[in-house]
Order: structure tokens, then sequence, then C-alpha cells
């Protein structure tokens, strides 16, 4: 409103007066629109928590409506908590029944090191010249360019910190006996896949100089020709990596390496000069500081004549091995996903006993769903009831009224085969009380499953079944273009409308107040006018 000094010419309070006349015209009508708008504003909010309620609830119904909850596995394995060995997961085409299974052996990773006396410092210089030193465990494999100068203890971070590194990680160990020891672990698993690191450069050793006539004439001084090799003794039933003979037909000869049997006169000759070659190491590449100055890459090596690393005995790259029910199953990792169809079985334990495992239909999913299901409908029920009570915003709205009639009705048709073994919900151990809430009866529901569990996927997410036929009466609620979206925009156009007729209106008023304005301004002027006549008058009338 304008705020004006109506009154200053004729002394009258025509401000006050024009503003109550304005209230008197306004007041009322503005209320009116304004308590029409909060109750449209309560009703939209009403129907949006009855809204969510119904999403909610359908959102249990079509879990209930696919047929794969019906058809899913349990895995009831027999072993305590806290002291598991084994871990089963099903998926549908498992088969109902019951497992023996044995973790004999878990798979592991590989393992390398540096013999004693090999290194004396994280600072010795480990190449004097550029080359690649290439690591490969089974198909994998990553190269690194190592520099002319490099220290153990840089090489050790540049393995580590490599972008190809497949698993490998180097560490540098220190016995505190004076002998420090270079290690690397492989992450790969299964036999066949023990990690190997390759010097790619060429040999310069001084160790080179030696021509095979030399080392022919050395090894012939100390080695005497063997009359005849025996053959090893073969274990027909065991598989390479094992550890343990789970035939049980006696001792298992060591695991056989595919490589050709060296020849002994060969491998006396790379004795020798690997013993020529530490003598020389020892001797005459320590500096004075203790520092070693004289390595080769082939120190880092577990390739070659002059390597440096090796494998310990039991630290090579093994496969896990199980037994179900009397079957061997061997794989490259403790997780076997292709040994049983339908199971996915992870040895986490080497077991002293067998261990039970049973599959069968998922029951305690099946009853999860259902609880939620009833949870759910119960929630939708008492929103309905609140929403709804006498003096509520949505009494007697008949979209409520006549979508709880149509949910009742549903839950008390019969639905599946009527051959079948159950024909409703309620022979599942379902009971309703006579608010309409629903709950469930754990001790029918479980006989229920066991008398017949077929029968309950037609019954509830069949073309006919309960979880459908509730499915195709929430479409015509929900969605964009449901009843329920459908009555708040009808709201909301009433929110619309209502604002721009109280705009209106306030535009009305405030002409009204403004031609009143005019009126009384000119009211005071003349007003104004007649007491400054008055005035005048009385003062010639006092002079005569």
């Amino acid at each position: 409103m304008s705020v004006g000094s109506l009154g200053a010419g004729s002394g009258m309070d025509l401000e006050s007066l024009v503003k109550k006349m304005v209230s008197a015209q306004r007041d009322a009508k503005v209320k009116l629109y304004q308590d029409k708008l909060n109750g449209y504003e309560a009703e939209l909010s009403a129907l949006g928590k009855v809204g969510s309620a119904i999403d909610s609830f359908k959102s249990s119904v079509d879990t209930l409506n696919d047929e794969t909850l019906f058809t899913g596995r349990d895995a009831k394995i027999a072993q305590a908590e806290g002291e598991e060995v084994i871990s089963i997961s099903t998926d549908n085409t498992a088969s109902n029944g019951s497992y023996a299974i044995d973790v004999n052996q878990l798979a592991k990773g590989s393992r390398v090191m540096s013999a004693p006396g090999l290194f004396s410092s994280a600072d010795d210089v480990i190449t004097q010249k550029d080359a690649d030193l290439t690591f490969q465990a089974g198909d994998n494999e990553f190269t690194i360019n190592v520099k002319a100068g490099t220290t153990l203890s840089e090489l050790r971070n540049q393995i580590n910190t490599s972008e190809d590194n497949f698993g490998v990680s180097a560490n540098l160990v220190d016995d505190g006996n004076g002998n420090l020891f270079f290690t690397a672990t492989s992450a790969i698993e299964g036999s066949g896949n023990s990690l190997k690191i390759i010097n790619s450069s060429p040999i310069t050793n001084e160790a080179e100089t030696l021509n095979e006539d030399s080392l022919e004439e050395v090894v012939a001084d100390d080695i005497e020709e063997p009359e005849e090799i025996a053959e090893a003794e073969v274990d027909e039933l065991d598989l390479p990596g094992d550890d343990v003979d789970f035939a049980n037909d006696g001792p298992i000869p060591e695991d056989e390496v595919d490589e050709v049997e060296e020849d002994p006169v060969e491998a006396s000759a790379e004795e020798i000069t690997d013993r020529s070659v530490d003598n020389d190491l020892a001797e005459d590449n320590v500096a004075a500081d203790g520092v070693n100055t004289g390595l080769t890459l082939d120190s880092i090596s577990t390739e070659g004549v002059f390597a440096g690393l090796y494998t310990p005995l039991g630290d090579e790259a093994r496969d896990a091995v199980i037994t179900v029910d009397g079957i061997q199953i061997r794989n490259s990792s403790n997780t076997f996903d292709e040994a049983v169809a339908g199971l996915s079985i992870e040895a986490l334990d080497v077991t002293d006993k067998t261990t039970r495992v049973d599959i069968s239909y998922d029951q305690k999913t099946v009853k999860e769903a259902i609880e939620e299901f009833i949870s759910s409908y119960n929630e939708l029920l008492d929103l309905f009831q609140a929403s709804t009570d006498k003096g509520a915003v949505l009494n007697g709205n008949s979209m409520i009224r006549n979508l709880q009639s149509s949910l009742s009705t549903q839950l008390m048709s019969s639905h599946g085969k009527t051959t079948g073994t159950f024909t409703s919900i309620f022979d599942l151990g379902v009971k309703m009380d006579n608010t309409g809430r629903l709950s469930l009866n754990s001790t029918k529901f479980n006989s229920a499953m066991d008398r017949g569990y077929s029968d309950i996927a037609p019954l509830i997410a069949g073309e006919d079944g309960l979880a459908k036929s509730l499915e195709n009466l929430l479409d015509n609620y929900t969605g964009s273009g449901g009843m329920t979206n459908t009555l708040k925009d009808s709201v909301r156009d009433s929110i619309d409308n209502t604002e721009e007729t109280l705009e209106a209106y306030e535009d009305r008023m405030a002409r009204y107040e403004e031609s009143l304005r005019e009126k009384f301004t000119g009211l005071d002027s003349r007003l104004a006018n007649m007491n400054a006549q008055g005035g005048y008058l009385n003062s010639v009338l006092a002079k005569m």
C-alpha cells in the first residue's frame, strides 16, 4: 500500500480512514484465498507421501514377481564360525543335493631370493651398464630398463613402482648377521607360474673367457662319468604341484620339471663357473667401506650360468587342489568356478576332515521377500488410514478408497493353478487381522515350503499369480501417467489458478486504494481551502 500524508491540510486522520476502508474490503477475501492455498499445499504434500508409499509397495511386489526368486539356491556349509575352510556361492543352475569337499592344497605365488654373502649393502651397485630386466610368471610379463650405476635399493623401488608390474614385490632383508638378501615375490598363482627374472644384457663376467674346452678339461679332472643313470621312480597318480599324495599310494616324488634333464658334465661346469664368479666378487669387488661395486645384473637374475637368485624349496608357485565327492580337482587359483556346475567354490584353508555342503532351494530369501511385502503393505495401509481419518486432509479421497478396496480384493482372491497345493497367499501362513493388517506365521510358512515349494512360484509370480495381479493394479496409480501423479497435477493446477486469482484481486485492491486516496486528497484540499476562507472571514469579522 502507498503511504501518504492525507489529512495534513484538513487536520483530519484521512490516512487511517483509507487503510481501514481498504482492509475492510481486502483482508477477509485474501484470507479465504490463503486458506485455500494452504489446503491445496497440504493436500499435495499428503498425496506425495501416499505416492511414495505406493511406489515402495510396488517395489516389494516387483521383487515377488521375479520367478528367479523361487529358483535360487542356498549353500549350507557344515563349518564353525571363525573356522571357515571354504566359501560357496550358487546360481540357479546348481543341482540340489549334498557334497563332500576337502581342501587338499591352497594355491600360492612364488618367491625368489639371493644366496647368503652375494650382497653386502643396499648401496651395492648391481650394473655398470644400461640393461633390461624382464620379469615373467606364466603368461604375465613386464620389463624395466635398469640404468648404469643403479643400486640395490634403487632397483627395489624401480620394480615396486613400475606401472606394468603384474604383482611382483621386491624387498631387502637383513638377517642381522651381515647377510643382506634380495627377495622378490609374485602374486601369480598356479603350477608352472613361478617367477623368472631374466637379464637381457650380454654376459660381461670374466668367467665368460672360459671356453668349452677348458671347462670340459676341468670337469674331466673332478667328475667321473657315471656308469648308468637310474630312471626316476614315477608315481602315475601324482599331479605336478602336489605336496601330498591324494591317492594314498605312498610318498610322492618331487614334481617333475618340464625341462630337459641337464647333462652332469654341463651342470658341474656351471657349478665351477658360479664358484669362480662368487670368489671373484667376494675378493675383488668389495670396496673399503664394504659396498660391493663389481656386481652385474646377473646377480638379480634367476636364469643363466651366473644367476644370483634362486627359488627356495617350497616357494614355487602351485595350484590349489580340492576333492569333491572323491574326485580330485586342480585349479591355478583358490576359486573354483567350473568344478561343479552352478557352484563357485573358494578354498580358504586346508582341511583336516571332510566338509559337508548341502545345496537346496533358497527358502530364506523367499521368506525375506514375503516379509518385506507384508511390511510394505502394512505401512501403506497405515498411511491410508491416517490420511483419510476424520478431519484429515485426504478425508473422502476417492482414489485412496478405491485402491484400498482393490488391494484387499486381490489378496483375498485365488491365484495360480486351481489344482495346485496352494490357492492363495494365506495358504503360506499369511494372516489378516480385523483391521486389514497382514502378518506371517513362520511355522506354517516353513511347513508350506517343505510341502510344496514348486507350487509357490506359480501362486505368486506366475502369469495369474498374486504379484502379477497386484503389479497390473498398481501400474494404474504409479508412473508419470498414473492416477497419483494425475491427482497431484490437478492440485498443482488449482494452486496456480488460486494464486493467479489472488494476485488479480490484490491488483484490484491496489487500484481501489489508489482511487480512495485520490478522492480523499481532493477532499483534504477543499477542506483546507474552506478552513483558509473561514479563517479569513473570522479575521475580517473580528475587525468590524
